[in-house]
């Protein structure tokens, strides 16, 4: 209790005999007016460091106010710029995402007014919301459209509208967020697809990127030489995973299924034909 690293009470001793008594010099003293001890106070400090980060989300507007409230309590000095996050602040939305999240929260039925970067024109409909999801830099509503089968998922910033719909049921998920997930790269699950085992020959200078960052859960590697790796994953394959493999050039090559292989040949020589022209 007396220590740096506890709680730094002004604690004395005195002897009565051959017994030994502790007791605060402050006859006044309480642990409960006892600041946060050094240890805990750089913890703190790198905690609001971090959570400061998070610009823009509505969901963290309390974290300021806090931290400056805390700083001022404690006597907190401010953290040096030594961590930054790859958040996009200027994303279009992003303001949404408090009341997008509440009405997940509370089963809200939502009518939404979108515009996706394929059509021309806006459409209206009904979605049952489930969650939130950000990938690559970009926030994604899951949720359910009425009339459809699979779940949809609508980027934050081609939302032109939403608000709550009265009046209609709220159709619960039929499956968890891991097991939507469990198949694909990426936030896309072309409907009519199917999970396929798919081999990628990496080079052998690429290959401790792709070892320390897999592609997917289910990579494995399948055969190992001195100049390359090969591994296998097994997913369905969507815009994300080609733009993944595309985004790598000439390190990797997809060796089947043919299909697969066939589609990445398609791109890139559509990529060719632009820049011979």
């Amino acid at each position: 209790m007396r220590s740096e690293t506890g709680f730094r009470a002004p604690i004395e001793s005195y002897k009565e005999g051959k017994r030994t008594y502790y007791r605060y010099s402050d006859r006044n003293y309480s642990l409960a007016m006892q600041q946060i001890n050094p240890i805990e106070a750089d913890l703190l400090k790198t905690t609001l460091d971090m959570l400061g980060r998070f610009k823009g989300l509505p969901q963290f507007d309390f974290v300021q106010e806090l931290g400056l409230k805390l700083k001022k309590n404690f006597q907190l000095e401010d953290l040096d710029e030594c961590i930054f996050f790859d958040q996009n602040e200027y994303l279009k939305n992003l303001h949404l995402l408090g009341d997008l999240l509440k009405f997940i929260q509370q089963k809200h039925v939502l009518q939404v007014v979108y515009k996706s970067f394929n059509q021309n024109k806006e459409e209206a409909f009904l979605i049952h919301p489930y969650f939130l999801k950000q990938y690559n830099k970009r926030w994604f509503l899951f949720g359910q459209r009425d009339s459809f089968d699979s779940w949809t998922n609508l980027a934050l910033d081609r939302m032109t509208t939403f608000e709550a719909a009265g009046g209609i049921i709220f159709i619960p998920p039929r499956e968890t967020h891991d097991v939507y997930f469990e198949d694909i790269v990426g936030v896309s699950k072309p409907i009519g697809t199917v999970c396929q085992f798919i081999k990628i020959k990496i080079v052998k200078s690429l290959w401790p990127y792709i070892d320390s960052k897999p592609f997917h859960p289910s990579q494995t590697v399948v055969e190992r030489t001195d100049t390359y790796k090969t591994i296998q994953l097994e997913v369905v394959p969507n815009y994300e995973f080609y733009a993944q493999v595309l985004g790598l050039g000439s390190a990797v090559e997809i060796l089947g299924p043919m299909e697969v292989r066939a589609v990445i040949r398609q791109k890139l020589e559509e990529n060719v034909k632009r820049y011979m022209e």
